[in-house]
């Protein structure tokens, strides 16, 4: 019985239907796709920081326009980077825009930067936040008020405003 057996089906081999075939066959490759998307977007990502990891280093060198074309270029992968990744980018950033004397963009990313900040204050080191801050003030100022003022400083009046004119709600001791 058992050489029976052996002949028809040799060791190892297991009788499938056609129709079962392609479901076995259909299973295993969308294995295979999936752990190969995965690997692939996992070094994407590596790819990611790195390029970001470049750009700052390119920055701390004082090479800015590297830093800037480092930058542009993840500009348009922005979506695969974390969140501290983000505040990272937008503070090298507007920091890169400063250095080359693009005020524009400098405010606009460095108040990015500050608002990821704001919300996830790990983002950057002590440091690095009171040079955003410092960096910041002269944009503030030259608004005509802090636009986002740290936590616990006293608000500000707008230009051409004295305290005692602002439409704020008094409040009583």
């Amino acid at each position: 019985m058992s050489r029976l057996w052996e002949e028809r089906w040799p060791v190892g081999t297991v009788p499938v239907l056609a129709g079962d075939r392609d479901r076995v066959r259909a299973v295993r490759t969308g294995r295979a796709l999936i752990v190969t998307g995965l690997l692939a977007s996992l070094g994407a990502c590596q790819n990611y920081r790195d390029q970001l990891d470049r750009a700052d280093a390119h920055y701390r060198a004082a090479r800015y326009e590297s830093a800037l074309t480092n930058l542009e270029d993840l500009e348009s992968d922005f979506g695969h980077l974390d969140a501290i990744e983000q505040v990272r980018y937008r503070y090298v950033r507007g920091m890169t825009a400063e250095r080359l004397g693009q005020r524009d963009e400098a405010r606009h990313w460095l108040s990015l930067a500050r608002e990821g900040v704001e919300q996830r204050p790990a983002a950057l080191d002590e440091e690095t936040r009171a040079i955003l801050q410092r960096t910041l003030l002269p944009y503030d100022q030259a608004a005509g008020a802090s636009v986002n003022p740290p936590a616990g400083a006293p608000p500000t009046a707008p230009a051409g405003q004295s305290a005692s004119t602002r439409s704020e709600p008094r409040t009583t001791p």
